[in-house]
């Protein structure tokens, strides 16, 4: 499993990093922070704020966006750390300040999805998003369904020997149950005799369909009848 006290801390190095750049005073950052959610109509309180601070907590999505639109960076490095650091101008969320806020709408776009285990993987397409009583929960940088699931990678037959993407083991990887798969996308299949998934490329050669592993020392895995593609992998990262 991740660290979460490494992701906690990690997230307020980064956030005291876009507080300076902004220009925010050090001694009562708290207090400015405070004030600033509340006039984009986040309500947080000064305690939440000051773990953040202090490296006992991650903002909510809420609270992320809106840090996120007032510092110029980007979700993606604030929470996770993954570079351009700054945002693209047509990136910028404008705040309201009033209740219809559309910081609520935004935070429906981003929620968090649960971080599980690769048996639960396996059953997931029978499991209840609801059941899941993990404590790990990740703000997905992507859309994503209300079933999606987040994967810590293991091992290295995802991992490119060479140039062009990769999923090294400790990578996160982001998952949609209810995504639409084709020739082409990394996808998660429960393949038959074990209750664990596997990671792996949908390929396609003569009509057939195959699971390709992107580290060539890997073998391809046939797809048959018992196979069950169980999502979509709709994003990644990779922890500091």
């Amino acid at each position: 499993m991740v660290d979460k006290n490494e992701l906690r801390a990690a997230f307020t190095a980064r956030l005291h990093e876009a507080l300076d750049d902004a220009g925010v005073r050090t001694r009562g950052r708290g207090v400015d922070i405070h004030k600033y959610l509340r006039s984009v109509g986040v309500d947080k309180s000064p305690q939440a704020i000051s773990k953040w601070l202090n490296g006992d907590a991650i903002a909510e999505a809420d609270s992320m966006v809106a840090l996120c639109s007032w510092l110029k960076v980007r979700r993606e490095w604030l929470e996770y750390g993954v570079l351009p650091k700054e945002q693209a101008r047509d990136n910028i969320y404008p705040f309201a300040t009033s209740s219809e806020s559309n910081v609520r709408e935004i935070s429906r776009r981003f929620g968090k999805v649960p971080l599980i285990s690769w048996v639960q993987a396996g059953a997931w397409c029978e499991a209840n998003f609801e059941s899941h009583d993990g404590e790990t929960w990740l703000s997905c940088p992507v859309t994503i369904s209300a079933n999606g699931y987040a994967l810590k990678v293991l091992g290295d037959s995802m991992t490119n020997p060479g140039p062009g993407r990769s999923y090294p083991t400790g990578c996160i990887i982001f998952v949609d149950p209810e995504a639409e798969t084709k020739t082409g996308d990394r996808v998660i299949a429960r393949v038959p005799r074990t209750n664990e998934a596997t990671f792996k490329v949908l390929v396609e050669d003569a009509g057939r369909q195959f699971l390709k592993p992107i580290n060539p020392q890997y073998p391809i895995i046939d797809i048959t009848e018992e196979t069950h593609i169980c999502g979509k992998v709709v994003g990644s990262f990779v922890p500091d």
